[in-house]
């Protein structure tokens, strides 16, 4: 994530903390130093060339005040540095870089099993569903399968900036239970995934809770039938990228359920105000589209305090 600066910008007395210092030569022999800054906002590539070097006081790992200039070459923004000293009154760590994250979850809804194909209907019944020995149960779950079902809303939220999106299929404006979050309505999935992978591709982790096994093949899957570009290649497995914490949550091999972790690390549990995943077909048939927005809603930022909770004290980072 670079540090958001222009081409031409005069930097005068920012801080930044230093990642990186390499001394370097030209062709012709000059030294010169080649660094590697942060700050909130990210890392910037900056040098400082050989007749500026008495001017300069820095080291590796230290928080530095830069005067210079911004310069844009081949596409990329850099910093070229003037003078600069080091600062030991600031903390490093509000210079340390964030990684953007996005913690999401998705919800479903499916055909009617009346509207499905007689083919349609057997695969569903004994294939998908054959462990399943109530039929009238078995038929209701279409909208496990992105065969048959839809995305109708994605909740997503930024742990760092603490701000939360939902992405919603409906005909309505609705006002969000979360000051925090911002609503937006779409009439069709097309559109609605559009733009989910158009925020996604702003980010650099996203963390999920069961995403491995459900929330990206649904979306994947869904985003090939509507024709919609996913502009990143979804690495699962064994990638700092993708966070799903139900794997990392988990004993004898076995994964628990969002809500008894919530209830058990204290953390909100999305499910209190009485609606469940297995709600939403029916809440959506009836246009209950706040209920289902707020609910989302919850559940990716109750998913995003527990993320804090196992990146904080249990994942060893």
């Amino acid at each position: 994530m670079a540090v958001k600066f222009q081409a031409n910008d005069l930097i005068r007395d920012e801080h930044f903390l230093v990642l990186k210092k390499e001394n370097k030569q030209t062709s012709k022999g000059d030294i010169y130093y080649q660094l590697e800054l942060s700050n909130k906002d990210g890392i910037i590539e900056a040098k400082i060339w050989n007749n500026n070097i008495p001017q300069c006081n820095l080291e590796q790992g230290k928080i530095i005040e830069v005067n210079g200039k911004t310069q844009e070459y081949k596409g990329n923004i850099s910093l070229i540095i003037d003078s600069c000293q080091i600062v030991t009154s600031e903390d490093i760590s509000e210079y340390s870089p964030i990684t953007k994250t996005m913690v999401f979850d998705i919800e479903t809804v499916g055909k009617k099993f009346e509207e499905l194909d007689e083919i349609e209907q057997d695969y569903l019944l004994n294939n998908l569903e054959k462990a399943e020995e109530d039929r009238e149960v078995a038929k209701k779950k279409t909208g496990l399968y992105s065969i048959f079902g839809k995305v109708c809303a994605i909740g997503a939220f930024n742990p760092g900036s603490q701000k939360g999106i939902v992405l919603l299929l409906g005909d309505n404006d609705l006002v969000p239970e979360k000051e925090n979050y911002t609503y937006k309505i779409f009439k069709e999935e097309k559109d609605l995934l559009t733009d989910f992978w158009n925020i996604a591709k702003e980010y650099e982790l996203f963390v999920t809770y069961n995403g491995d096994g459900f929330d990206f093949p649904y979306l994947l899957i869904r985003s090939g039938i509507n024709r919609v570009k996913v502009p990143f290649e979804i690495k699962k497995w064994g990638s700092e990228k993708f966070i799903d914490l139900q794997k990392k949550i988990i004993q004898n091999n076995r994964p628990f359920k969002l809500e008894i972790l919530c209830k058990e690390f204290g953390v909100e549990n999305p499910k209190e105000a009485g609606v469940h995943g297995g709600d939403v077909n029916e809440l959506f048939d009836n246009k209950d589209f706040q209920k289902i927005a707020d609910y989302v809603a919850r559940d990716a930022y109750s998913t995003s305090q527990l993320y804090m909770i196992w990146k904080e004290f249990m994942s060893g980072i």
